[in-house]
């Protein structure tokens, strides 16, 4: 007796609640199906659907080693709540000039795609025009190349940052060009914005003289946030934090907390003062407090009404022993991922990730990060964190 099919669910169901919730490993062999498939997974209203359902919400980081004979740049993708020892995935290779530095790539993160860069390596914390800018999804593989931009004469220092506006689902990369300090010639930014989807740079017009802050002492070349559809940057010279608007492509600055001093609590090393926390930006210091053992944590939680909430991180070790851990990003836990030297930490003491819960105010330790066996033929000493991302099928290409 062969039994009764049920009711076939509606298509509206299956293709916005319930595939959403797959992993986007299984999403992206549904896309070698058929087209339509292909086409469901590359809409934007299932995409959005994915990032807001999607089954696999666990932090994943993205490592990168250096293999100096081959002058190669390797990148691994790392789930962090594994069980046993942490073994990253290989994601990609790629080539950088002969140099003695090792710090060569820039990487940001936004919704699970990735924005990488090189460092010039003839002149410090410089953007290398020679090597083209990367757009990448680590959990589909996908990337793009991003055109070349031309620079304007005296330019001393080039840097991107990558950002995201949820208003218009656009994401934009915002190129700065520095100019070298002239009286005579004058201070000349020059200003690029490129989207993804379109084809070539464009230049925007910014009044220097107009802006809310001294652009020459800006650290454009120093760590950038993306919160709320704005680039965020944490002013040198000046007590403001500098903010540019992925929509409206305008600058703006917004004052830092009252008890917050950028020359006595800045703090430069590894990642910067400013951090994003729980979707919030965050400033990080002081010295002070360092030498005692404690860092100090500012979480702008109220945006709108720049309302900041202070933390105090105690630390139940020596700080300096434990390699300088800071604050790096909010994990799916909710706990935060703190960076530290340990996890550059050479072969063949494997490195371990410190996270910290700021409800119970206790730390705890990942287990091992190793490298893939297939890994272990590489002339690789080291591991370094780049950045975290998320389980994302945002597209890079039309198909």
């Amino acid at each position: 007796m062969e039994l009764a099919a049920g009711p076939e669910l509606p298509s509206q169901i299956t293709c916005f609640e319930i595939l959403p919730r797959l992993p986007s490993k299984s999403l992206m062999r549904f896309r070698c199906v058929c087209k339509s498939w292909s086409s469901l997974t590359r809409d934007p209203s299932f995409v959005s659907a994915h990032q807001n359902l999607g089954c696999n919400k666990n932090t994943h980081l993205l490592l990168t080693a250096w293999d100096k004979p081959t002058t190669q740049q390797h990148f691994f993708s790392l789930e962090i709540n594994q069980q046993g020892s942490l073994i990253p995935v290989h994601l990609l290779s790629l080539p950088t000039p002969r140099t003695k530095n090792e710090h060569l790539y820039h990487v940001q993160s936004i919704n699970g795609l990735v924005c990488l860069y090189l460092h010039n390596t003839s002149v410090p914390n410089q953007t290398d025009p020679e090597h083209p800018i990367r757009i990448l999804n680590p959990s589909t593989r996908e990337s793009i190349t991003l055109p070349h931009a031309s620079l304007a004469s005296h330019t001393t220092n080039v840097t991107h940052h990558f950002g995201f506006n949820p208003l218009t689902n656009e994401y934009k990369v915002l190129q700065v060009q520095k100019p070298i300090p002239d009286p005579l010639r004058g201070n000349h930014f020059v200003f690029k914005i490129f989207k993804l989807g379109t084809s070539s740079w464009r230049r925007i017009e910014v009044d220097l003289n107009d802006l809310p802050f001294d652009p020459l002492n800006c650290p454009f070349h120093k760590r950038s946030v993306c919160v709320n559809g704005a680039v965020h940057w944490m002013h040198w010279t000046e007590n403001v934090i500098v903010v540019f608007d992925i929509g409206d492509e305008k600058f703006k600055a917004i004052p830092l907390p009252e008890d917050y001093n950028c020359f006595i609590h800045r703090v430069d090393y590894p990642v910067g003062s400013i951090v994003e926390v729980d979707g919030c930006v965050a400033l990080i210091g002081d010295k002070r407090l360092m030498r005692m053992g404690m860092i100090g944590l500012w979480i702008l939680r109220d945006y709108q009404n720049q309302v900041w909430v202070k933390e105090t991180i105690c630390f139940p070790f020596h700080w300096e022993k434990a390699g300088y851990p800071v604050p790096f990003c909010t994990i799916h836990t909710g706990e935060l991922l703190l960076h530290s030297s340990r996890l550059s930490r050479r072969k063949p003491a494997h490195p371990r990730a410190l996270l910290y819960n700021m409800e119970s105010e206790s730390f705890r330790e990942s287990d091992e990060i190793v490298l893939p066996p297939e890994s272990t033929c590489l002339n690789v000493v080291r591991l370094k964190l780049l950045a975290n991302y998320d389980d994302s099928i945002v597209p890079l290409t039309k198909r």
